[in-house]
């Protein structure tokens, strides 16, 4: 029995997200070189910028922005899904996940691990992501999956 909140699956949901949280993205637009994009309880930050180092800090900065928003408002996120990734032009990897050994730092509003893991490939609405765009990541997923159901 659910005694508060909205349960999982619920059409409503996705209209009480974008009610909550339509002050966030406002906050968002005025932004320069990165955005935040919002899917009911997933989210995206993506930023642009000449260097790793500058695009990195400006996605953090916007993260500790949306991670203060969310404290002031009640919410909080799961740190062990968040996640970064940097795609680049260059055919060089090195130095693209990130600059700390154990992830990339950040100033947060509460006393937990403050370090975003750096990848190589993530899973974002339904979508195996990796850093060269090229679909082998996700290609490769789904046809396991399809594979192991056959």
């Amino acid at each position: 029995m659910i005694t508060n909140g909205t349960s999982q699956g619920s059409p409503f949901l996705p209209i009480l997200s974008v009610l909550y949280t339509a002050s966030m993205l406002g906050l968002a637009e005025s932004w320069t070189h990165k955005d935040l994009m919002l899917y009911v309880d997933n989210g995206a930050i993506y930023a642009t910028s000449t260097t790793t180092h500058a695009t990195t800090q400006s996605a953090v900065d916007g993260f500790a922005m949306v991670l203060n928003w969310l404290t002031q408002n009640g919410l909080e996120i799961d740190a062990s899904k968040t996640e970064l990734m940097m795609f680049t032009k260059t055919c060089s990897n090195t130095n693209l996940i990130g600059h700390h050994p154990h992830g990339t730092k950040y100033i947060a509003p509460t006393p937990e691990p403050n370090r975003i893991m750096a990848v190589t490939h993530l899973y974002y609405l339904g979508v195996y992501l990796d850093r060269n765009l090229d679909w082998k990541c996700h290609v490769s997923i789904m046809t396991n999956c399809a594979c192991s159901t056959i």
